[in-house]
């Protein structure tokens, strides 16, 4: 870049002192007319007088342009040029001697003039002119008479071959000029390519600095929504669009739910919050076609026009208002992940260096995007139950303890409520196990239809269940624990047949004890009210099961 700057300012100085010279040329032929004509035996005063003239001249022509302008629509002005210049080459003579002039040679000078600046045609022209002046001033009359015949030759021919002599030379400079002009043109052309070409790179180098500043965040982040949301960002800042969207594939493994998306500013979109994975296909793509042996299966489908993409319908009913979109598969080496929506409300708006730009965004995202996945895959394994999909009891105990602490800090209520299945060993005994395993696979199912969204149910070891009620008192988890009891009650639990499975099987129905306890009425730590929720269980248990318990009860039935 500097040396780019230090070549044009070069450039800009060597114009400044060409032009500089070319001011100069005018008064140095001023002075050089002047000077050889006195020398020749001129008087002072008017060859002084006639420099000036021939200096102003110049100058008046060259800063006009009128030196170089040879095209026929300034035939006159060329033609007033070389008469003047002529005239003043006629009076030089004059002055210097007429026809005992010792410079007649210098009538040769506007034929010059008029072939190199103006072409032969105006030059020959000139030349017949200055032969007649020549002639009528019989300049060349001190020559010997044994001369004067080459005088009416020098007269006749001379001034033709000088005019064609300086037509050649225009012509052959007009030559190197043209080619001079050739060679600039392809320079300029290369330097503009060269400076477009660098554009590109630079532009492009721009795209790998963000997508990295992009990877370089994702892989900082520490959770999936802030990911989604990161993917998203990136995505809105580099294509301007007005909605963008991550759909991730369901557990079911055959549909694809919206999980994260952003919109510009007053957009106001509707987006679908799930589509069959088989419904996402078009043209050119299809989400569920496999994989490449490399892991790179990220082609966008890209369709311009809602109109004129009827294939895509689907894609454009995920937003209603999209009338351009670009769709892209979010997968690795082991299958689909999602898909990456980008849509725009104005038909047209993605150009194919946007598409590309596109699908280099979604190749970033891939990775981090699974490594969370497996992380949070990981993690559902690390704190959940197998059998039951509930909370396991590490996962019970932190979530107890965050609750616990939320609670004292905004003085608010907490309960816990511990349960129980009734005679499940018996059942155990009398079913078998496996018929066992299914009914606590499906007491998990029963529970979570149960509860409130903000309920925390998790497996407490064996038959046991507990659940953790936020800002809720010690009535209310009564009533809670009721809905749960009366739910279980009414619930035939599927047993497995002999093919292992819950299909056309027997069903069987079981009863279930529950405890409460509450903070911070009953108890004010962890440990301590899930000992008074499991007191209050027992007490559940000895009044003869399928009963509810709370702590207040039993303290209630001992004062008694």
């Amino acid at each position: 870049m500097i040396e780019e700057q230090r070549k044009e300012t070069l450039s800009k100085e060597t114009q400044i002192n060409w032009q500089t010279r070319k001011r100069l040329y005018a008064p140095a032929f001023g002075l050089l007319a002047t000077t050889v004509g006195v020398l020749a035996g001129g008087p002072p005063l008017p060859m002084t007088e006639l420099g000036l003239l021939f200096a102003a001249s110049y100058l008046i022509a060259e800063q006009q342009g009128w030196l170089l302008r040879s095209s026929a629509g300034y035939a006159g002005r060329n033609f007033a040029v070389t008469a003047v210049f002529s005239g003043l080459v006629t009076a030089f003579v004059f002055l210097t001697g007429g026809a005992h002039s010792p410079l007649p040679c210098a009538f040769y000078l506007p034929v010059l003039l008029a072939s190199l600046c103006y072409g032969v045609g105006l030059g020959l022209v000139t030349s017949l002119v200055m032969a007649g002046v020549a002639a009528l001033l019989g300049t060349g009359g001190h020559l010997p008479a044994a001369l004067l015949p080459l005088r009416v030759f020098a007269v006749g021919l001379s001034f033709p071959v000088v005019a064609v002599f300086g037509g050649a030379i225009r012509a052959q400079m007009e030559s190197r000029l043209l080619a001079l002009s050739s060679e600039t043109l392809a320079l300029s052309t290369e330097k503009l390519a060269l400076s477009e070409e660098k554009q590109a790179l630079s532009s492009e180098k721009q795209d790998l600095h963000d997508l990295l500043d992009m990877s370089q965040m994702m892989d900082s982040a520490y959770d999936l929504d802030m990911t989604l949301n990161l993917i998203l960002l990136n995505v809105q800042e580099h294509t301007q669009c007005d909605i963008c969207a991550v759909y991730l594939k369901a557990a079911d493994g055959r549909t694809l739910e919206l999980r994260a998306a952003s919109s510009a500013p007053q957009t106001t979109s509707v987006l679908l919050p799930a589509l069959p994975i088989e419904d996402a296909r078009a043209d050119a793509w299809w989400v569920a076609e496999p994989v490449q042996d490399d892991g790179i299966n990220l082609r966008a489908f890209y369709a311009e026009n809602a109109q004129t993409s009827p294939r895509a319908s689907w894609l454009f009913q995920i937003d209603a208002a999209a009338l351009s979109l670009a769709c892209l598969p979010l997968a690795n080496v082991e299958g689909l992940l999602g898909m990456l929506y980008v849509g725009y409300h104005r038909p047209e708006a993605l150009a194919a260096e946007g598409v590309h730009r596109l699908e280099q965004l979604a190749t970033r995202a891939i990775f981090p995007l699974q490594r969370l996945l497996f992380q949070q895959d990981f993690r559902s394994l690390a704190y959940s139950d197998a059998m039951t999909g509930l909370d396991n009891f590490r996962q019970f105990e932190e979530t107890l303890a965050d609750e616990l602490m939320r609670a004292e800090r905004y003085q608010r209520s907490l309960s816990v409520i511990l349960l129980d299945i009734d005679y499940f060993k018996s059942f155990n005994d009398t079913r078998g196990h496996q018929a066992g395993d299914a009914l606590l696979g499906q007491m998990g199912v029963v529970l979570r239809n149960a509860l409130r969204n903000v309920d925390h149910p998790a497996r407490y070891g064996g038959e046991e269940f507990v659940i953790i009620c936020p800002e809720t008192e010690a009535r209310e988890a009564r009533l809670i624990a009721e809905r749960i009891r009366r739910s279980v009650a009414d619930t035939p639990f599927a047993l497995p047949n002999q093919n292992g499975d819950n299909a056309g099987g027997e069903s069987a129905r079981v009863t279930i004890s529950l405890g409460c306890a509450t903070f911070p009425n009953d108890s004010g730590t962890a440990r301590d009210l899930v000992k008074k929720a499991d007191i209050a269980l027992y007490a559940a248990k000895g009044a003869g099961r399928n009963a509810v318990y709370a702590y207040e009860d039993v303290m209630h039935v001992r004062a008694a």
